[in-house]
């Protein structure tokens, strides 16, 4: 399903939310604060770098978050942000701002001042498909100012309902991949998939009916992780592909199977096949997560932010082994490798859809 059809009304959204942020917050995002330090830009510390003397930050920066609180994204923003407080100063506040997969937050920050003020922390396993298939009407890898990469996760996992589980009385009775789709093969366009269309679940679950030779019935039931698992628990649909963060503890308890996981090699700590140990080699996917400024936004404010936050990826150990506890990682990417990688990954993303 393409999304074009709601790019009308999710600019209008968009801009609405635009206008109510700046003056106080509107009703249709959720505020908490992030980390304050408690002190103007020079009295937090400096970043390392040839920036560190801006004057900046010199307030309240607002984090535009495009999910909702408790997922993968929001507690990966939230650890870094209350650390780059520390370093540097500054208030930061956390806004989660849902709707259109990513996209309505994605065009508050495009609609807003180049003044600092505001970024958005993002990933690429939603901006990258849409722009891949088209379904919006401006570019993540053109027209934003690249800050950088902090972290990735390649921890994607396919879950079906567990027979014996509390909620038994919705599952299928399969207990690995290939159940699955022996089923999905005898009876096209039955088993129900929980996409959120536009993004990555909609890739990967497009890779696995083309490598697999099946057709799932694709259901939106919302774009929260909290959203999507009440559906898979409640029968309405069949498999959920999400961060095994997400559904290790159902895993763990026996409600759910892990069918796959959808990285390219094993990942530590998971212990369940990837799709390419099962013969998928397409089924792969990795989110990295970003950080980007309205385009226009002071150079000198994005490498100071830029500066901090190689500090905090590559030397912060409680950094890392916070995100070890959900199975990701550390990474940092420069505005200039984002800016070649990710238009790279656009177009790999086209040709695996298209092939």
């Amino acid at each position: 399903m393409k999304m074009k059809k709601i790019i009308t009304g999710i600019l209008a959204l968009a801009m609405c939310l635009s206008l109510a942020a700046c003056g106080g917050g509107g009703s249709a995002s959720k505020s908490s604060g992030g980390a304050a330090s408690g002190g103007g830009a020079a009295s937090g510390g400096a970043a390392s770098g040839g920036a560190s003397d801006v004057n900046w930050p010199n307030g309240t920066i607002t984090v535009i978050l495009p999910y909702g609180a408790g997922g993968d994204t929001d507690t990966y923003c939230r650890q870094l942000f209350d650390r780059v407080g520390k370093k540097i100063g500054g208030t930061w506040v956390v806004t989660n701002t849902e709707g259109g997969s990513g996209i309505v937050a994605a065009m508050d920050v495009l609609n807003r001042k180049p003044d600092g003020m505001t970024l958005l922390f993002n990933h690429t396993g939603a901006s990258l498909v849409q722009e891949a298939i088209g379904s919006v009407d401006f570019s993540y890898t053109d027209d934003f100012a690249n800050c950088c990469t902090v972290a990735i996760d390649q921890t994607y996992a396919l879950v079906c309902v567990a027979k014996d589980g509390e909620y038994g009385q919705y599952s299928h009775g399969w207990t690995n991949l290939e159940e699955m789709l022996a089923e999905a093969k005898a009876n096209p366009g039955t088993v129900r998939y929980s996409t959120v269309f536009g993004s990555t679940t909609e890739y990967v679950g497009t890779m696995l009916e083309k490598q697999a030779g099946v057709e799932f019935d694709n259901i939106d039931v919302g774009t929260s992780a909290g959203d999507r698992m009440a559906a898979m628990l409640g029968g309405q649909v069949d498999i959920l592909a999400a961060n095994y963060m997400n559904v290790k503890d159902y895993i763990e308890k026996g409600d759910l199977v892990c069918l796959g996981i959808m990285s390219d090699e094993p990942v530590e700590g998971i212990d369940f096949p990837t799709f390419v140990e099962q013969g998928y080699d397409k089924v792969v996917t990795a989110k990295k997560y970003e950080i980007k400024f309205p385009k226009g936004t002071d150079q000198a404010i994005i490498d100071k932010l830029a500066a901090t936050c190689k500090e905090i990826v590559e030397e912060d150990e409680s950094y890392a082994e916070v995100l070890a506890t959900y199975f990701a990682q550390p990474l940092y990417r420069d505005a200039a490798t984002m800016n070649t990688e990710d238009p790279a990954e656009v177009e790999s993303l086209k040709e695996g859809l298209a092939g």
